[in-house]
């Protein structure tokens, strides 16, 4: 996912690795860009767009599809309060106790540890000690509701990222020799250099593109250690959902490939994604943009804020530097 001319044991404080990964999740995909130019579309924010049919779909229509698919993948603007309010929603919708596995980027191997010692009469103050919650990283207000949610309706809630140290292993090395990074090296050349590129855009180009290697391979791996803990030791029965950010569930790129190389059973994944300033969303999706996901849900957009400007002012600040 980096700064001036150095190596790697001058490359980055861990904090600015966090905070660029943090960033790349709150970027809209520009699923756009990828599309060939056709005629503005209007749609408005809570439509929901089935890129496979080229159609807007009703809410219902996509529980159906959910309720016949093995694994649901929901990606979102991570400091865009609709999207929480629309994944709580849906997780409530769909969840089925213990047959739900609920899986977050939120929550690393560390602090899943102690997931078993919560239950659904568990206090948040309990939870969020026992989970040693960082809430400067990803706010309570906004994941609290669908932690609370999982654990009260006895779904199998996982951790789906990496902890800091694992993090920095990848980033001076490469990935640990563990069965969740099993599909790191299957993952095609071609597609690792499109992701290479992609971290690269998602962080604004403040970086020389030939020093994000090491982030791609970060990039790379959370997203195989997510698809693992969907599919590893799934009951034949069981459902398991993803709720990352955006660029984790791109089909062309993310957590689906991963799971493709793991299991043969049906994925879909989900896009929410806001819609323009004016109000709608802006084109039709094409052939490039079913390559990324399977559904466009449309929201009403948040904040406005320049993620790439306190980017740029880190990278200028280590070149002074």
């Amino acid at each position: 996912m980096f700064i001036k001319q150095c190596n790697l044991r001058s490359f980055l404080s861990i904090s600015t690795v966090f905070c660029l990964i943090f960033i790349q999740g709150c970027i809209k995909p520009n699923t756009e860009q990828a599309s060939v130019e056709k005629k503005p579309s209007p749609f408005q924010a809570e439509t929901i767009y089935s890129t496979q049919s080229g159609t807007q779909i009703s809410y219902a229509e996509l529980l159906a599809d959910i309720k016949t698919s093995r694994f649901v993948l929901v990606g979102e603007k991570h400091d865009n309060p609709h999207h929480h309010q629309l994944e709580l929603k849906l997780l409530q919708d769909i969840q089925n106790s213990r047959n739900t596995r609920v899986v977050l980027e939120m929550l690393d191997e560390q602090q899943g540890s102690n997931i078993d010692k919560l239950t659904g009469n568990s206090k948040e103050e309990l939870i969020k000690d026992l989970l040693n919650w960082n809430d400067r990283s990803w706010p309570w207000k906004d994941y609290g509701p669908l932690i609370n949610s999982a654990l009260a309706n006895g779904n199998l809630l996982k951790p789906g990222n990496l902890s800091k140290p694992v993090l920095m292993k990848i980033y001076k090395n490469a990935p640990p020799n563990e069965p969740r990074f099993s599909t790191v090296e299957a993952l095609p050349e071609h597609i690792q250099a499109e992701i290479l590129q992609q971290v690269y855009e998602s962080h604004c180009q403040a970086i020389p593109l030939k020093q994000m290697g090491p982030m791609a391979q970060i990039q790379i791996s959370r997203d195989a250690s997510m698809a693992f803990a969907m599919s590893h030791q799934l009951a034949s029965n069981d459902q398991a959902i993803l709720f990352s950010g955006a660029f984790h569930v791109r089909k062309d790129s993310g957590v689906p490939l991963h799971l493709n190389m793991l299991s043969s059973e049906k994925s879909i994944s989900i896009m929410l994604t806001e819609v323009d300033k004016g109000g709608e969303t802006g084109k039709e999706p094409t052939k490039a943009d079913r390559e990324v996901a399977d559904y466009i849900w449309y929201t009403p957009r948040s904040e406005e804020k320049d993620y790439c400007a306190s980017l740029r002012q880190q990278s200028s600040h280590k070149k002074i530097n």
